[in-house]
């Protein structure tokens, strides 16, 4: 059996440059690491040392400011080679290269996994990309806030285990840790693609092959029947009350084929068509994403969305302004994004006090309506293929999901349709 040695040394071989404050040549520090009578040196991000210098810090004691710093870089670097040799079967210096390459990258360089990250999210920033950059800035605070000094090197199928039990400890929902993990598996992919982290190490994937597997989202019972739908129409609520606001825009996203709150608010007046009798939109969930290939969603137009239109749409309408009161042109990203996180908040805390009202087991938010007016669908007699069409999902999965979230007792309804 080879013996496998690490070692942090004085790289005697050859000499770097005389010492400014004495005449002793200077030498690298490097570790090194020998297996199978083959040596290879690595060297440490620390300034050279003379000999003399090298004695008192191999002792460890009544050294420099200088010589304590080389002291605990030595230490660290021995115990994370340590490490790593530990945990490669069988070892090989191409794996040990991969990895120490990975752990080497100072925290504090652009290189780094925190630095990558940040930029990352900056890039998004600077994309306009505001509620996607707000999404990553989470996700990368989460995973700092279990291990502050996060590197490359760390992320193994291990660490990722005992980040979702951290984050289920903490009462996080297997939607948000989904949500963390796979924006994570983006900053590994671009990492990998610009060589900053070793393919073979890549820890997503299949549990039987070794990998960590994110978890998927669980489909909460979101959808509202007709009678629910109906009672929320026939309420009596005050004129200008936050629950007539919020009772607006549910049914407005309702019966707009389920449009995300997001769409309404940055609808513009040219998508409305009152000849044709439609609201056109692209969805800007998908419309990065789809660059070459815009879909257009289309709803069509009734009394209901008449009505909130004219109560709630700005006056002297322009074919290029908002229809609704809410953003602006002017604004950043950033505040359009502030502004309509805002104005969900209002809707979502009036759609409660209508559940209160009306004694509504479910939790009523602005996605109800989106999960209400599939299921409304499907109750109507529409096929799967037809719903898919109407949502302009790109697979029959996405359809399924919203689907999947209705209960036992609709599931016999729509059996009666067969």
């Amino acid at each position: 059996m080879s013996t496998l040695a690490v070692k942090v040394v004085l790289d005697t071989r050859r000499a770097l440059v005389k010492s400014h404050e004495s005449l002793d040549p200077v030498f690298p520090v490097k570790l090194r690491v020998t297996f199978a009578r083959k040596q290879r040196y690595y060297p440490l991000e620390v300034s050279g040392v003379s000999k003399a210098d090298w004695e008192k810090i191999q002792s460890g004691q009544r050294m420099s400011k200088t010589q304590r710093e080389v002291f605990h870089t030595v230490r660290e670097a021995e115990g994370r080679a340590i490490e790593i040799t530990e945990a490669i079967h069988p070892f090989s210096f191409h794996a040990f290269d991969a990895r120490w390459k990975n752990w080497a990258i100072p925290a504090s360089s652009s290189k780094s996994f925190q630095g990558v990250f940040n930029e990352y999210i900056e890039d998004l920033r600077r994309g306009g990309r505001a509620s996607t950059t707000s999404s990553y800035q989470c996700a990368l605070n989460s995973l700092l806030s279990f291990s502050k000094h996060l590197a490359w090197n760390d992320l193994t199928p291990e660490f990722l285990e005992g980040y979702e039990t951290h984050m289920r400890d903490q009462g996080k929902s297997q939607n948000t840790i989904g949500i963390y993990l796979r924006s994570l598996r983006a900053v590994i992919n671009f990492g990998i693609a610009n060589g900053l982290f070793a393919k073979e190490y890549y820890p997503f994937g299949r549990k039987s092959h070794g990998k960590y597997q994110i978890p998927a989202a669980q489909n909460k019972k979101r959808a509202l029947i007709k009678t629910e739908v109906e009672a929320i129409k026939a309420l009596t609520v005050k004129p200008g009350s936050r629950k007539e606001l919020a009772r607006d825009f549910w049914l407005f996203s309702y019966y707009a084929n389920g449009c995300n709150i997001k769409d309404i608010v940055h609808l513009k007046w040219r998508g409305i068509d009152w000849k044709e009798g439609v609201i056109q939109f692209v969805r800007k969930k998908t419309e990065r994403a789809n660059k070459a290939n815009q879909v257009q969603i289309t709803a069509v137009i009734n009394p209901h969305l008449t009505e909130v239109i004219h109560r709630r749409g700005i006056e002297n309408p322009a074919p290029n302004k908002y229809v609704f009161d809410i953003i602006r042109d002017d604004q950043t990203a950033e505040q359009q994004h502030k502004h309509t996180q805002e104005f969900v908040r209002r809707i979502n805390i009036g759609l409660k006090q209508i559940a209160d009202e009306l004694e509504l087991s479910k939790n009523l938010t602005t996605y109800t309506a989106r999960h209400s007016h599939a299921y409304a669908l499907l109750m109507g007699g529409a096929s799967l293929e037809v719903i898919m069409d109407q949502f302009k999902h790109s697979s029959m999965k996405t359809t399924m999901s919203y689907i999947d979230s209705i209960d036992n007792e609709k599931r016999k309804d729509i059996a009666k349709l067969l």
